[in-house]
């Protein structure tokens, strides 16, 4: 009989103690050799199968030109005596086009433990991140795992934890930055924190059989929309298609709407006088999930048409060149328009009637007080906010919703802001919904976000949507328990207020499952990795059937 190696892992482990230190590993106890009753083939013991055997690290100094840091996009990397740097050397990435243009690592091996991340950096940017990227069930997220505000002339640093999923593939650890100023690098570290258990391989997800769950849409029918966040690569897999096209009624597409999805670079810089105030569009990112909510029907929230974020740079500068002078006022507000009046002519035209609402502008308000000193404000002005919802105004369909979108809107000195600035596009009558993001967690205060919507409603006469909901993990270990109990609460109270006459309209989760958000180590959502009910999807339906 020819013999056949079955490489089945039973529980291939290796331990090691927290961030990395050794420890003694353990191991099942493995059997000798056996044969298969059914084939008679040899079956190979856990003492003949490859196993890692320490936990790995990354780790670059920077001291000199041999550096483990491969380039991520157009960038060039090299090293570079700098005085500022703690071993007088550092590296400098430089030649960056997009926000995500940096120095990246390969990070396969950190497969379903927790690491630890830690670098120094100087940049002209304002800002500068450890980031990963991986993908699970072919969808790839990004999330970020330490960020640090940056000074030109010194160095500042950050560290941060993060939990890869043991069914992620296409692991990368990088360091970005949404402006596009050259990044010098210090150093940088990535280590285990925690036992350490090796997967060579993703770990496939075996998806449940959600078609006997109740449906959200069906429930919450009488009361508003709800909805949730896609993707493409979601799309291609049935057991997303048919949740997704089960339980809700309305759909935000994640990222293919946004401007950096949108706008075609390489069409505008050919012909720069063709296109200089109108820079060139592309829709293929939009087609495949509008034509699924098509085709199912389902509503789509337009997200979103002016954001200070995947927003390329170039497209404030004169003649569209980084580095060189800003574009003036005039030539700001031609391009805006045009980029408004192109994207809402096209989707009316090829999806009549399927975008209902717009996020006309997202996240002005600033953490610290006041509007955001973005590029849309450097270059048009503060009245840049009203200016965009007057072209929203004038080329949106007669029906469409025009919105403003912001994250910590419940907080009441940001609230105050935004109310500020949007009364003039209110006394316009240029907008029409406030868009409450809703990355919240077990800890907020329920009774103030539900104050704060109706502090929009009676100072504005706004309409609400929760646009972006999602609640992290508390810490304890029953925390679905409690995650559940926050979802159910937070919903009740959302659907008195309802009854009370605040016109909330619509509910959008941001994902389907823990695996595919963008918070996913937070573990935030309704249904677990392979769609298997959580306690907060049960939560969501209680609060509705439990409604008096």
């Amino acid at each position: 009989m020819k013999l056949k190696k079955v490489y089945a892992f039973i529980h291939s482990v290796l331990m090691l103690t927290a961030c990395g230190s050794a420890q003694a590993p353990v191991q099942e106890t493995a059997q000798e050799s056996t044969v298969s009753e059914e084939t008679g083939e040899e079956l190979l013991s856990l003492a003949d199968i490859t196993e890692e055997t320490e936990a790995p690290v990354i780790g670059d100094t920077f001291s000199d030109e041999n550096f483990s840091a491969e380039k991520r996009g157009t960038v060039i990397l090299r090293y570079t005596e700098d005085e500022a740097a703690s071993d007088k050397g550092a590296l400098r990435i430089f030649n960056r086009n997009n926000a995500w243009d940096g120095a990246q690592y390969n990070a396969e091996k950190f497969r379903g433990n927790e690491l630890e991340a830690e670098g120094s950096f100087r940049s002209a940017n304002p800002d500068v991140r450890i980031s990963v990227q991986y993908t699970i069930n072919d969808n790839t997220t990004y999330n970020t795992i330490a960020s640090v505000n940056t000074k030109e002339d010194s160095y500042s640093k950050c560290s941060g934890k993060y939990f890869i999923p043991k069914n992620a593939e296409n692991i990368i650890l990088y360091v970005e930055s949404d402006r596009l100023e050259d990044i010098y690098i210090d150093d940088i570290s990535v280590k285990v924190c925690g036992d350490y258990t090796y997967y060579p391989e993703a770990v496939p997800t075996e998806f449940v059989n959600t078609s006997d769950y109740p449906s959200l849409k069906d429930e919450y029918k009488e009361y508003f929309r709800i909805g949730t966040a896609t993707t493409p690569n979601l799309l291609d897999k049935e057991p997303y298609t048919e949740l997704i096209k089960a339980q809700y009624n309305s759909m935000t597409m994640g990222n293919s709407f946004k401007p950096d999805s949108i706008l075609d670079h390489n069409k505008t810089v050919r012909d720069v006088e063709k296109y200089m105030y109108s820079p060139a569009v592309k829709f293929d990112a939009v087609k495949k999930e509008l034509d699924y909510a098509r085709d199912n029907g389902l509503t789509v929230r337009g997200h979103t048409l002016l954001w200070h974020n995947q927003t390329p740079e170039w497209l404030f500068y004169k003649n569209y060149n980084i580095g060189g002078e800003l574009a003036d006022r005039e030539t700001m507000l031609l391009r805006m328009e045009n980029y408004i009046k192109n994207v809402m002519e096209w989707t009316e035209e090829n999806y009549p009637g399927l975008v209902r609402a717009w996020d006309v502008v997202n996240e002005a308000a600033d953490d610290g007080g006041g509007m955001r000193k973005s590029l849309w404000y450097q270059t048009v002005g503060e009245d840049y906010i009203e200016q965009a919802f007057k072209f929203a105004r004038k080329y949106a369909p007669e029906d469409t919703k025009l919105f403003y979108n912001d994250y910590n809107s419940y907080q009441t000195r940001k609230q105050n802001d935004i109310i500020t600035f949007l009364r003039p596009v209110v006394e316009a009558g240029n907008i029409d919904g406030m868009g409450m993001q809703s990355h919240i967690n077990v800890d907020i205060s329920i009774s103030q976000y539900m104050a704060a919507l109706q502090k929009y409603y009676d100072e504005l006469g706004l309409e609400i949507n929760v646009t972006e909901l999602d609640v992290c993990r508390g810490k304890g270990d029953d925390w679905q328990q409690e995650q559940g109990e926050y979802y159910k609460e937070f919903m009740s109270e959302i659907l008195k207020l309802r009854k009370n006459g605040v016109p909330i309209t619509s509910v959008t989760l941001w994902g389907i499952s823990d695996t595919d958000s963008w918070l996913s180590s937070t573990y935030p959502l309704i249904f677990n990795d392979d769609l298997s009910r959580k306690p907060a999807f049960d939560g969501m339906i209680e609060a509705v059937k439990n409604l008096e």
